[in-house]
């Protein structure tokens, strides 16, 4: 028997081999890990908290180029800020409100929370005027986004801080009603918004950078 036969591998042993020998050069690399500050990674938040029918919009950005996903995030905070400043202004400067009591008052609810305590770290409340919003809103008689008929509820809502944590709950309340239009209107947009906006924008940026670097 010859030295290379006697070294030689058996068939069941070459087969083996020759199969794990190609699942490991056929793996694919696991995919990078993303950061918070990651367009892709922020799309991916949004996406888990949308509802399912408003997924089928959003899923397929996350494989787009990056340009889409950071056109369509921006257009989606546009979309957010604009309606929400806009009806402030209109039922401040209106001085009407719609009324939003119901059994579905869980935005109206947040809305407060969230701007009664932003509007206080602004300066722009103070903090009797939360709390004066919060005992009105809820009390069984409160008729939320217009004047109270009772006289200290009404002297209440006609004081300026108070007013104004009420407009911006209202506000929020309604652009988070808007979510599936602005979802819609967004990813149809975006394309537009990734071509004529974001993409010679990121363009600039990196020539002027290239330039610096130069110099």
């Amino acid at each position: 028997m010859s030295l290379r036969s006697s070294l030689s591998l058996p068939p069941v042993l070459h087969l083996s081999s020759r199969r794990s020998l190609r699942r490991f050069f056929s793996t694919s690399p696991p995919p990078p890990k993303t950061s918070a500050s990651d367009p892709r990674f922020r799309l991916q938040r949004l996406n888990e908290r949308l509802p399912a029918f408003l997924r089928r919009y959003t899923t397929p950005l996350l494989r787009a180029p990056v340009t889409h996903i950071t056109s369509f995030l921006i257009l989606h905070e546009i979309t957010a800020v604009v309606p929400l400043f806009g009806l402030v202004a209109a039922f401040h400067y209106g001085g009407w409100m719609p009324d939003l009591t119901g059994d579905e008052r869980g935005p109206l609810d947040e809305g407060l929370n969230r701007f009664g305590r932003w509007l206080r770290k602004k300066g722009w409340v103070e903090e009797r005027d939360a709390d004066i919003v919060a005992a009105s809103c809820s009390s069984v008689d409160a008729n939320v986004g217009r004047i109270p008929t009772d006289a200290n509820a009404a002297g209440a809502m006609e004081n300026k801080g108070t007013r104004l944590i009420l407009e911006f709950a209202t506000a929020y309340a309604i652009t988070k009603a808007l979510l599936p239009i602005r979802i819609i209107a967004s990813a149809w947009a975006t394309p537009w918004f990734a071509r004529v906006a974001v993409g010679p924008l990121g363009r600039g940026i990196g020539a002027t950078l290239r330039r610096a670097k130069r110099q």
